[in-house]
This record gives structure tokens, sequence and C-alpha cells, in this order.
């Protein structure tokens, strides 16, 4: 009986121990599991990445308009603009008892005057056109029995300029200047010919140089100086030639006036006699001299409304180089020349407008050129009328 209990007891230790060792190898496995899992190298992270495109340019139907928009924005800005027109008149009255004792005429006198200015800006670049007009009528009228009426010209002149330059500092430019003037009706007539014409005469004036301009808007001043200046003189009409050759009453040595169809037979010496406008038989049609020019342009407008404007140019001219060439000839030839001397124009405007349409102006000009007169010619204007001014800024 003993032996069978320690039999039994032999069994149940064995199965305990079966179980024991069974449940120590799955803790076991179990366990190395774990450590496996923990003490493993961590995955790498996924990242994802944006490979969709994005397209920056304006859409086509929103661009269009905002191109227009930005190219009248830059040219507005490239570009200013001015644009006048004026119409002023007269009238004077008198009756035939006071026109009988004083000898006076009834008159009515309108000036028609355009003024056009544009400048272009890009980068250092600039180029500044200038375009003028003047023309002016005065007719004369009398009472039935005083005298017969007749139309005279006044005021006439049409002016063109172009001047193209670089900046090269913040007050000096180089460049050069072209300018073109003359006039649009016929003048008065003697014996059927008349004594100017569209392009009889014509002023050319072409020149190279340096121009100061100063950077202070309270005194907007242009300074240009050109070492080399080239001006010309045209009388395109033969009838304008011919009026002057026959008012200079060119003779022979015997002292017998020479017509005009016979002026071929002159002297030479009598040939480059001048006669009109500085123009003699001897250079045709046209005469060039060479030299240097100043000129002097003040424009400023005072008052929030701009209600006084003054404008001024003085412009002179020296032809040097046609000295120069005449004293040479001189020494060859031991005839004595007349020395030349300077053109000076100088002009001077004044606008006051009482309102937006109606203003006065004020014109005068002083004008020296040996070669037309060796007196000073003066001119003054006074008008009152109506007046446009357009800006575009």
């Amino acid at each position: 009986m003993f032996k069978t209990i320690t039999n039994d007891k032999n069994n149940t230790m064995k199965r305990f121990f079966t179980l024991f060792m069974i449940s120590m190898l799955a803790y076991g496995g179990v366990a190395k599991a774990q450590a496996t899992v923990e003490s493993a190298t961590p995955q790498e992270q996924v990242t994802f990445s944006n490979t969709v495109k994005t397209d920056e340019q304006k859409p086509e139907f929103s661009s269009e308009a905002q191109r227009k928009a930005e190219r009248r924005a830059i040219l507005k800005e490239r570009n200013t603009i001015e644009f006048n027109a004026s119409l002023n008149g007269s009238l004077s009255h008198f009756n035939n008892s006071w026109q009988s004792v004083n000898g006076t005429t009834n008159t009515i006198t309108a000036v028609a005057n355009i003024l056009f200015t544009h400048q272009f800006k890009k980068g250092k670049f600039v180029l500044d056109n200038k375009v003028t007009g003047k023309l002016g009528y005065t007719y004369n009228f009398f009472d039935e029995g005083a005298g017969t009426n007749s139309a005279t010209k006044s005021q006439d002149e049409w002016f063109i300029s172009s001047s193209p330059a670089y900046t090269m500092t913040k007050s000096w430019n180089v460049g050069g200047t072209l300018s073109l003037r003359s006039q649009f009706a016929n003048g008065t007539k003697a014996n059927d010919l008349p004594s100017s014409q569209f392009f009889a005469p014509a002023y050319l004036i072409a020149s190279v140089g340096f121009t100061y301009v100063c950077p202070k808007p309270k005194f907007p001043i242009k300074i240009n100086i050109a070492p080399l200046s080239l001006n010309a003189t045209f009388v395109m009409s033969e009838d304008v030639r011919r009026h002057y050759y026959d008012a200079a009453g060119f003779t022979d040595a015997d002292g017998n006036v020479v017509a005009w169809d016979d002026r071929n037979s002159l002297s030479k010496d009598t040939k480059n006699k001048p006669y009109a406008f500085g123009l003699t038989l001897q250079n045709g049609s046209a005469r060039y001299e060479g030299g240097s020019s100043v000129q002097f342009d003040f424009d400023r407008t005072f008052g929030k409304k701009g209600i006084f404007r003054y404008r001024t140019t003085l412009y002179s001219f020296y032809g040097w180089i046609n000295e120069a060439a005449q004293q040479i000839a001189s020494r060859k030839t031991g005839v004595e020349y007349e020395h030349i001397a300077p053109t000076v124009r100088w002009e001077n405007t004044i606008d006051i407008k009482a309102t937006k349409y109606f203003s006065t102006q004020f014109y005068f000009q002083l004008y020296y050129n040996k070669a037309q007169s060796k007196k000073i010619q003066t001119q003054t204007v006074l008008g009152v009328g109506l007046s446009y001014t357009f800006k575009n800024k």
C-alpha cells in the first residue's frame, strides 16, 4: 500500500514538473518575442511629395484688359501733351466826318493761334516736339465814298521743331535740334508780285550741342548751347524773288536798270549783292550759314488754376564759319567784305485767362537779321478772345 502511494506521488510530481517546464518554455518564447519586437529597428516614416505643377500665369480672359490698361498707363507716363488754340479780335469804327478830319479807317482784326507741345521720355532718352502757328488779318472798310475796302495780312507764321536728347546728368542733356519756320499766305503785292508766300521765305535750323535744364520747377529755364549750327534761308518762289529784285533796282555799268529776265548779264560782283532775305543772284533760291547758336527758353504758369502764363525764347546765331571763309577770300582777292552780324530773335508771350474759355494775350517780338535789314524789327500784339487748352497731365 505504501508503495502504491509513493508511485502516485511520483506520477503527480512528474506531471507537475512537465506542466511547469511547458509553462516556462511558453513564457520564455513570449518574452523573447516581445524583446525582439521592442528591440527591432523602427521602420522609416512614409513621406508624401506633391508632384502637381502649378501655373502662375494669369488667365487670358482676365489679363487682356489689364494689359491694355498697363499700356495706357505707360503711354501716359512717357508722353506729355499740351494743345492750345485761341481766336482773338479787335474792332474800331469811325464815322465819315471823323475819317475826313483825322484820316483814320475802320478796321476789324482777327488773329488765330495754335500751340502744340509733346515730350516723350523713355529711360535717358528725351524727345521734345513743338508746333506753333498764327495767322491774322486786318480788314479795312470805309463809309460810302470815303475809300476802298481792303484786307491785309497782320500776322503769319508757322513753326515746327524736334529736339532729341540723351540725359547725361540731372541737369545736362546732349542732343540736337531741327526746326523749320515759314508762313501760310501771300504777303502784300507790288505789280502783282507778292512779298512773301508759302516757303518763301523759310528758315531751317539744325544744331548739335548741350542743353542745361534747371531742376527747380519754379524756375523752368532751358539753355541750349550748340557749338555747331546750320542756318539755311529758302525763297522758293520766283515771284517773291522778282518782287525784291525789282525793288532793289539792279543796274549795269552804265547805270541802266536791268530787267529780271536779263539778270544773267550782270557782273559777278553785282550778282553777289544781297537783295532778298540775304539771298544773292549767285546763290539762287537758298542761302546757307554755318556757325554757333545759343537759345534760352522759359515757360511757367502761375497760380493754381493757371490764370497767368509767361513764355519767352531768346535765340542768337553767329555765322563764324562764313565769316572765316570771307576773310580767306578777302586775303586772296584784296576785296573788302561786309562783316557778318549775329542774328537775334526774342519772343515773349503772356496769357491771362479770365475764365476757362476767355483769355487775353500779349505778344512782343524783337528781331534783328542784318541780311534782311540793318535796323531792328519789332512787333507788338494785344488780343482778347476765346481760348481752349488740353493737357494729358
